[in-house]
């Protein structure tokens, strides 16, 4: 990698929203209607730039600047080199069409000649394992199988730039992984990569440096590790008000029963803030019931930092419980070992009697760290399956 820039952007904004009637009257942009707001970075040639961000960041929009898909109010992009956008994943295909018949099309696009494109027809469709299915319309095809065709064509035509938005989240285990190390493959070979995502241990993995956004806003600049920290500190802090449950209003339910605080206890029913990787611990839902109920069932939903539900704790059959008319209580959901690894992980509740009573998303949030591993990352690939008892106390 050298010192050459490949990527510039200085001072870069752009709006969204109705321009004046009268084009000769000034129109007082309102600040809501700017989905980037003075943004700076640059990209050396061989370098890689993760860019996270919430929903509503800015994060596609910025994307779509760099591609040329549409063009800034304010500021200036310079990109040196053959740049391609895997923005959307059907972008430049045609789904009449097969998928040997789209790799000709996407070469086209990228400005190869014909010789060229079938130099590289072997490699995409050896990289994309489509057998067959490559000579079929790409309307036959799963969205994983386009995913596939997409990606394959993208890392094979030797760009000079990648806009890459998620895609490495398409497709089974086995070709993620495939294509991870693909990506490590053409970062080597000199391409530069800009990386849109939500998942802070991918950017940290792939990127050397990173974005972070927030309403448009360039809130951290600089080392890709530092950024993934960032962010999910970031998130953690717009999540923590969720943690007082008495002011929801964003919840479902009839309502004969409210949770009203959620807390984590080591064996001895003490509270903590944090639970360790391989060890036991208590979750505790503080409740009010406003009716008697019986056989009610209680449901925790376990999300990783990307939103993924990775573990259901529920109770069975003959751990229903009881509550008694106004009263308070706490139901305690016992985790016997923890095999949860990471910095960021959300809870949502459900308690039921075949309707729901009250249900509540994202509610709260916690860390599980790992002892022999301080970055505390994600460790397992797939579904989280999670020993649990559990028990009420009335008060």
């Amino acid at each position: 990698m050298t010192d050459e820039p490949i990527i510039e952007v200085k001072n870069l904004w752009k709006r969204y929203g109705l321009p004046p009637f009268l084009p000769w009257k000034k129109h007082q942009v309102a600040d809501h209607e700017w989905a980037l707001r003075d943004i700076s970075f640059t990209v050396p040639r061989g370098g890689s730039l993760g860019i996270l961000g919430r929903n509503g960041a800015g994060k596609s929009t910025l994307l779509k600047l760099l591609a040329g898909v549409t063009p800034p109010d304010k500021g200036g992009i310079a990109m040196r080199g053959k740049v391609f956008p895997m923005i959307e994943l059907t972008a430049g295909m045609s789904m009449e069409l097969s998928g040997l018949e789209n790799i000709r099309i996407l070469g086209t696009i990228m400005g190869l000649n014909g010789k060229e494109i079938e130099k590289i027809i072997p490699e995409v469709g050896d990289f994309c394992e489509l057998g067959d299915w490559l000579y079929k319309p790409v309307w036959q095809y799963s969205s994983g199988m386009v995913g596939r065709l997409a990606f394959g064509v993208a890392v094979n035509l030797k760009a000079d730039i990648l806009l890459v938005d998620e895609v490495l989240s398409t497709g089974d285990i086995m070709f993620q992984r495939k294509s991870l190390k693909k990506m490590y493959s053409l970062l080597a070979g000199g391409t530069t990569l800009i990386f849109v995502s939500h998942n802070p241990n991918m950017v940290e993995r792939i990127c050397s440096d990173g974005l972070l956004l927030q309403n448009g806003n360039a809130i951290f600049y600089g080392e890709a590790t530092q950024a993934s920290k960032e962010y999910i500190k970031m998130t953690r802090k717009s999540l923590s008000t969720a943690n007082q449950l008495h002011d929801i209003n964003d919840r479902t339910g009839s309502g004969e029963i409210r949770i009203t605080n959620i807390a984590l206890y080591d064996n001895d029913k003490i509270p903590i803030t944090c639970v360790k990787a391989y060890e036991s611990f208590i979750i505790g839902l503080e409740y009010r019931a406003s009716d008697s109920l019986d056989k009610i069932g209680v449901d925790i939903l376990i999300s990783d930092q990307n939103n993924k539900v990775i573990a259901v704790l529920r109770t069975s059959n003959n751990e229903l419980i009881s509550v008694t008319k106004n009263t308070t209580g706490i139901i305690f959901c016992s985790i016997l070992f923890n095999p949860l690894r990471g910095d960021l992980f959300s809870l949502t509740v459900k308690i039921s009697d075949g309707v729901i009573i009250d249900m509540v998303n994202d509610i709260f949030t916690f860390s599980s760290l790992d002892p022999h591993d301080s970055a505390g990352k994600v460790s397992w690939m797939g579904d989280v399956v999670i020993e649990n008892t559990w028990q009420v106390k009335e008060y």
